[in-house]
């Protein structure tokens, strides 16, 4: 009777006997986290904070390992067939979730196969041109462009990336034709905007905070419904004079399928009270990002969404699978 009745308590609980095996074990070794793109990228500042706040509260040592290639679904697949015990562990990024699956024929639906913890961070784009442009708002840039259909350059990250997409559906709610030129990543395209060979460029706001802070480009209005606290003088699109215009990725951090509950929830939990410390707020805040920790429901939801939703802008434009 009284192994039952502690069953019984157990589900009352909602844990299952596996699950609070597993939470009571876990973690029993060092937990790595596989970021999909390369190192040395905006990105480090979040996986910094991220894995010191899960070391805090987990005492096992966080361990990042990149694993770039396809988009991000690379580092996605290995994750998916680690052992879903909740020591490996994905970094998720919008872009790998909802976008890479329109243009790679992949072996397995990031969607699906990987199990949610939480959205970590919302990223906006940002639209900068030269900082000795004479175009000093984004009116005055749209003025130029439709004056010289083609003539003016813009730059991406590269094809299909997300800033991509943006970029289009800027052009289109702008009216105007720009010259799209498609870089691999954004450091060697803002290298070339700096140096004068190149009029724009879209990339993620977290990744030009540094050189909008520093005067070297200058920010035409960020992608976002609000403004970003690393520039907070650079408008929104909307203020800017584009009105509904919107898009944000985000990063979020996710399991292998199969991961045990109790798992997860411990993971989310650590992570909604470390990240809501206003120390690890204001790091990820001044370097351009927007904290946005929630549920594993809520995460699921928005990769869904944004898989639907960013695979019509994918067919739009007529990007085709690799």
């Amino acid at each position: 009777m009284n192994i039952k009745r502690a069953l019984a308590a157990l589900l009352l609980a909602g844990l299952s006997p596996a699950g609070a095996q597993a939470e009571a074990r876990y973690p029993s070794k060092p937990i790595t986290i596989v970021y999909p793109y390369a190192p040395g990228s905006a990105s480090d500042t979040l996986s910094r904070v991220v894995g010191e706040v899960l070391q805090k509260a987990l005492g096992q040592p966080v361990i990042v390992e990149n694993k770039p290639g396809a988009g991000g679904t690379i580092a996605l697949e290995y994750v998916s067939r680690a052992q879903p015990d909740g020591h490996t562990l994905a970094f998720t990024a919008s872009g790998a979730m909802a976008v890479s699956p329109h243009l790679y024929k992949l072996r397995f639906t990031p969607t699906e196969d990987l199990a949610p913890i939480t959205t970590l961070v919302e990223i906006p784009f940002v639209f900068v041109t030269r900082a000795d442009a004479p175009e000093r708002d984004l009116q005055s840039f749209i003025r130029k462009a439709r004056a010289t259909p083609g003539g003016v350059t813009s730059a991406n990250a590269g094809i299909g990336t997300q800033a991509h997409l943006t970029q289009m559906l800027f052009l289109n709610a702008a009216g105007i034709d720009l010259n799209v030129i498609a870089y691999k990543g954004g450091a060697p395209a803002v290298n070339d905007l700096m140096g004068g060979h190149l009029d724009s460029m879209i990339d993620n706001a977290a990744a030009q905070a540094g050189y909008i802070q520093a005067g070297k480009v200058r920010g035409l209005f960020v992608t976002s419904k609000y403004r970003v606290a690393a520039y907070p003088d650079v408008p929104t699109a909307e203020e800017a004079g584009l009105p509904g215009f919107s898009a944000v990725g985000w990063f979020g951090l996710a399991a292998p399928r199969g991961t045990p509950d109790a798992v997860i929830q411990r993971l989310n939990a650590a992570l909604v009270a470390g990240l809501g410390e206003p120390a690890a707020r204001k790091r990820l805040t001044d370097a351009g990002w927007v904290p946005v920790v929630g549920t594993p429901e809520e995460a699921r939801e928005r990769a869904r969404a944004d898989l639907d939703a960013l695979g019509k802008v994918v067919r739009q434009i007529g990007l085709q699978p690799n």
